[in-house]
């Protein structure tokens, strides 16, 4: 792994370059399947390439506004199909999508984008098993923001999910930070609070694709999309009755 020059654009995402010490660095890093590609560590990938100085080359002559391509929070780098369905919350509702997933007993992501505000739902047989949002709604910072981790820790199972490709609930629990119950816990209150901010969202384009889904098991809880949508709605009827 190799730390890029300064000639690569920053993420487009969460702003990531050489020179921020606030962010972590944009990298290089070497794909499973022996390619490579620009990463960072808030899920943003470049085009994957043969070697590294094709990847940075990829990564600046991207179409810099394609966010759905370039987001990939859940890491997963092979068997991408092409976009099912696509278009704006403005004209079709958020439930009316996922219920149309689940129905159709869909395995793949939802990516939803307003302006610099992105949200992922990543379904397996038409039920959700993990969910990405902004910060404040991503794993790692709901992990460390209940006190389950050390800010030290966390860095090394962010470092260690991006060179290996593999989601960051995978690495924790590999590593020994996190128990099982506990990491099912936050996953499920990640996936809750994702869909409830989603449900606030009154425009935003998004876009679903079909694409393999091979999680390690054990730190995967397939949930009812159904019925984390009423979930998430009632939470949200609650609040705007505050």
């Amino acid at each position: 792994m190799s730390i890029l020059n300064d000639d690569v654009k920053p993420c487009p995402f969460c702003g990531a370059d050489e020179y921020n010490p606030e962010k972590v660095l944009l990298n290089t890093i070497e794909m499973p399947n022996g390619r490579f590609a620009v990463a960072c560590a808030c899920g943003a990938n470049g085009p994957t390439e043969n070697t590294q100085e094709d990847a940075r080359h990829a990564w600046n002559t991207r179409d810099y506004y394609d966010k759905f391509l370039l987001w990939n929070p859940f890491r997963v780098s092979k068997n991408l199909g092409p976009v099912e369905f696509k278009g704006n919350l403005s004209s079709v509702a958020l439930s009316a999508i996922l219920q149309l997933l689940s129905s159709e007993q869909k395995t793949g992501i939802l990516k939803l984008v307003h302006g610099q505000k992105k949200s992922a739902i990543c379904l397996k047989g038409g039920r959700i098993i993990a969910a990405s949002g902004n910060e404040g709604l991503q794993l790692g910072g709901i992990v460390y923001d209940n006190g389950l981790i050390s800010k030290q820790c966390l860095q090394q199972s962010l470092e260690q999910a991006k060179e290996s490709g593999r989601p960051l609930g995978e690495v924790l629990l590999s590593l020994g930070h996190v128990s099982h119950d506990a990491l099912m816990k936050v996953i499920r209150f990640q996936i809750r609070e994702v869909m409830k901010d989603l449900l606030f969202w009154r425009e935003g384009e998004f876009q679903y694709r079909d694409c393999s889904v091979e999680f390690d098991q054990q730190w995967v809880e397939e949930i009812s999309t159904i019925a984390m949508l009423l979930e998430a709605t009632v939470v949200k009827d609650e609040l705007d009755a505050a």
